[in-house]
């Protein structure tokens, strides 16, 4: 029976120190007009525009890229995904990061032999939607699954496709940060591992 843990990236599994403002004062400088959001803006321009959403996504890609050698893994974040894999559990990735972000993130976290499939921003912007691409890519069942990331969206999308979510970090206000480190046992619970 096949069991997968599907994982966030940044703010999950490890902390990407992009300057998110820098990023918002580039793409407004594109489009003209202060950015408030700049996912809704890719999804925006993304549905008007493919040359526009592939210029603000290069910019966006610039500055990750260029945060990369300053990453962070996550406490324990290795540790759960070299456990999971030697007891045969699939890993998927899902992340607004692009895919060039992505393989360098995985490269120089030394996570990359634990991760079996991914979906960048460039197949899907919407959590959801990533989720159910990797669950394909895995070709595992939502029963079998487990999702873990740091955001409202990522528990949105875990209630929407009905996959328990175990929320990493205190974004959510729970004064309780969990860390990978903290989620092993729970992660192994919900894959019935124990």
């Amino acid at each position: 029976m096949l069991r997968a843990l599907i994982s966030d990236l940044d703010g999950t599994l490890v902390h990407i120190p992009v300057d998110w403002s820098r990023v918002k004062a580039e793409l407004s400088s594109i489009v003209g007009f202060e950015v408030q959001s700049i996912f809704n803006l890719l999804r925006e321009a993304r549905s008007r525009s493919e040359e526009l959403y592939l210029q603000l996504s290069r910019a966006i890609e610039r500055l990750e890229v260029e945060a990369i050698p300053h990453i962070e893994v996550a406490e324990g974040a290795r540790e759960l995904l070299e456990h999971l894999k030697a007891r045969g559990v699939r890993v998927g990735i899902v992340t607004l990061q692009s895919l060039r972000a992505l393989e360098r993130v995985l490269a120089v976290s030394g996570l990359r032999p634990y991760v079996d499939a991914w979906v960048t921003r460039e197949e899907e912007l919407d959590r959801a939607e990533q989720v159910k691409k990797a669950l394909k890519k895995l070709g595992v069942d939502r029963g079998l699954v487990v999702f873990m990331g740091d955001r409202e969206t990522d528990l949105e999308a875990g209630l929407r496709l009905r996959i328990p979510t175990i929320i990493i970090g205190d974004r959510l206000g729970a004064g309780n940060p969990l860390t990978p480190a903290c989620a092993m046992s729970l992660v192994m619970e919900k894959l019935c591992l124990r």
